[in-house]
């Protein structure tokens, strides 16, 4: 009897060994599984997005814009995100200012951090060219010129600036930081984002939320100095609306409602 009941016992404590064990490794699965979901709905970019904008002076439309993302790309052995931005002026208007502006970036489509950043302006007699090669992984920059400098960890140039902010979760109030560099100069850009309007664009409604950052260099097709962006107020954070500041007044950039966009 004795030995029975020792049996007994030993075959229980073994047997709820085994369920706890089970109920660990249940439980294990079950925080991976769901860290799984988690990181497969990780916000992405579209692999293809084009987005055409008529380009105002005083309610005067003297221009055109671009910002595309041409597709994801094989660039030095990485997956990389081309993002292309263009403004040029309209026929009319460049026999005053003529503008012809156009930047590519290449982003690591894993990490979202810059691979090589491009621009070539020319804007009336202005013109500059400037390119950069980062290796984010030794923290160095290469500059068209040969120079090189240091950067902080996973820095974006600023045309890639504006698609990791459609990335993030967007509410009033909000107040981002990211590293940017533009050409030598590595700075934190100061993103706030202010209260959500309605819009409307050539008869089209839009829910949006009003982003501003501190651009420290011209980017996109708008100059150093304040920037408004209205973007979308849905996962898609779309930039609808932009308006820069400059010295005789102010630059606005509204989405065409038809022709060649194309939705994510």
């Amino acid at each position: 009897m004795l030995l029975n009941g020792l049996l007994g016992k030993i075959k229980r404590a073994d047997y709820g060994d085994v369920e706890s064990r089970f109920r660990r490794c249940f439980i294990a699965v079950i925080f991976v599984f769901i860290a799984a979901i988690i990181h497969g709905e990780e916000k992405k970019l579209p692999i293809e997005e084009k987005l055409v904008y008529d380009v105002y002076w005083k309610f005067v439309k003297v221009g055109y814009g671009t910002l595309e993302i041409k597709g994801i790309v094989d660039y030095r052995g990485k997956k990389a995100y081309h993002i292309y931005s263009e403004a040029k002026s309209a026929p009319f208007f460049d026999v005053f200012f003529k503008v012809r502006d156009f930047t590519n970036s290449w982003v690591d489509a894993e990490k979202f951090r810059s691979i090589a950043f491009e621009q070539h302006i020319s804007e009336g007699r202005y013109k500059r060219d400037k390119r950069t090669d980062y290796d984010q992984d030794k923290h160095l920059a290469t500059n068209n010129k040969g120079e090189s400098f240091e950067i902080p960890e996973n820095v974006l140039d600023v045309l890639a600036a504006l698609y990791w902010v459609r990335l993030q979760e967007i509410k009033p109030k909000d107040i981002f930081a990211l590293g940017v560099n533009s050409n030598k100069k590595n700075y934190k850009m100061k993103v706030i984002t202010h209260d959500r309007e309605k819009i409307k664009i050539d008869g089209k409604k839009y829910e949006t939320i009003i982003v501003e950052p501190d651009l420290q260099d011209a980017g996109i097709f708008m100059q150093k100095g304040r920037v408004l962006i209205w973007m979308t107020d849905d996962e898609y954070h779309i930039p609808v609306k932009m308006r820069s500041e400059i010295a005789v007044g102010s630059i606005v950039a509204e989405l065409k409602t038809e022709g060649e966009n194309v939705k994510p």
